[in-house]
């Protein structure tokens, strides 16, 4: 019985080894025997060519309207009729409410009676001075009675001209009544309640003009140079895919208050109402075109204690290092000086797995936008 027991042991112990050996001398590789090759690193490349590289200056500003007043009341008195609301636009002598102007209508009637009368005195003295003047040319009159027609013409000419200037100041004073608009624009705010009483110099409402817009800002002075009136500048606002196309309309030659920049103004034309004042844009002034230059993102670049690489694929699809010299930098791009030629295949995306010699899989090739 002893001696089974050993036995079966011994068969059980047999098994194992034969099942270690047969796992020991199994082909390596995976399942099957198969074995696996190393998986390519995936890239994204794009295809070196020489092109035209523009250099932009970029502003930031808020736009403003062409004219942004405040109309002020210049008479005193109580508000009878509101023609305009917020919002309308009012064109330029328009009127957009008024105040009880009874007073004032009374004011021009006595005005334009006082310019009648002084009209007809004017011209009784002017007859008179003429016929004394016939007379004295014929020694029939003294010279002391033409000198006496010579004063009473001069006297009703002065009240002639103080009558007519008393009835321009009466009609504008009732035009004041009236809150003529003296710019064309739409009602960006009104502070008017029929039945209140405004005095003179009380803000009536505010007027923008928004068919053109402003923006006033700076540039720093390594820019300046590179500006000219009459310049266009392309101007953009995050909401709206549309580019906006904007004049340089001033350039001043001393830096702001406190600041290093040197003002500039944009105007840009908006007859559609698109944009709005106080939105806050951005502008872009060509400043420079580099043509046929090698260029590239600074995210391809790879930066090892003083040099600077790039990888670039070779026909078989194999990885290799480059050294490049490095030129101008442009917004996020970079200028090659030298490293690359027409037509190398540069890795932009999935170079930080890459070494000389690594075997890549090219997923996509990336173009340049035509300038």
């Amino acid at each position: 019985m002893k001696r089974g027991k050993q036995t079966t042991i011994i068969i059980i112990l047999m098994m194992i080894s034969l099942v270690m050996m047969s796992a020991c001398t199994r082909p390596s590789g995976g399942f099957g025997g198969i074995k696996r090759e190393a998986a390519l690193s995936p890239v994204i490349v794009e295809i070196v060519q020489p092109q035209e590289l523009k250099e932009y200056i970029k502003i930031v500003g808020t736009l403003e309207g062409i004219t942004d007043i405040t109309l002020s009341s210049e008479v005193n008195g109580k508000v009878v009729e509101i023609y305009k609301h917020l919002g309308d636009w009012v064109n330029k002598g328009e009127a957009i409410g008024r105040i009880d102007n009874a007073d004032y209508q009374n004011m021009v009637d006595q005005a334009q009676a006082s310019l009648l009368a002084a009209e007809a005195s004017h011209e009784s003295a002017q007859l008179n001075l003429t016929t004394t003047k016939a007379l004295y040319d014929k020694d029939k009159t003294s010279k002391v009675d033409y000198l006496n027609a010579q004063i009473s013409y001069k006297s009703a000419l002065a009240s002639f001209e103080a009558a007519k200037a008393g009835l321009e100041s009466a009609k504008r004073t009732l035009n004041n009544s009236k809150f003529v608009a003296p710019v064309s624009g739409y009602i960006t705010s009104i502070a008017l309640e029929v039945g209140e009483m405004v005095a003179a110099g009380t803000p009536v409402c505010t007027l923008v003009n928004s068919q053109k817009l402003v923006i006033k800002t700076g540039i720093g002075e390594g820019d300046i140079m590179d500006v000219s009136i009459g310049q266009n500048v392309s101007i953009r606002y995050d909401n709206y895919k549309k580019e906006f196309k904007g004049i340089i309309t001033g350039i001043g030659i001393k830096p702001l208050a406190g600041t290093a920049n040197y003002p500039i103004e944009i105007e840009l034309e908006n007859p559609s109402g698109t944009l709005l004042p106080g939105m806050v844009v951005e502008g872009y002034i060509l400043a420079q075109v580099y043509t046929n230059v090698i260029y590239t993102s600074l995210n391809n670049i790879i930066e090892k204690y003083d040099d600077r690489l790039v990888y670039i694929i070779d026909d078989e699809n194999v990885a290799h290092r480059v050294m490049v010299k490095l030129g101008n930098e442009v917004d996020r791009d970079v200028i090659i000086e030298e490293g690359l030629k027409p037509g190398d295949m540069l890795v932009r995306e999935g170079y930080e797995s890459l070494q000389e010699g690594t075997k890549v899989e090219i997923k996509s090739v990336y173009q340049h936008d035509a300038s």
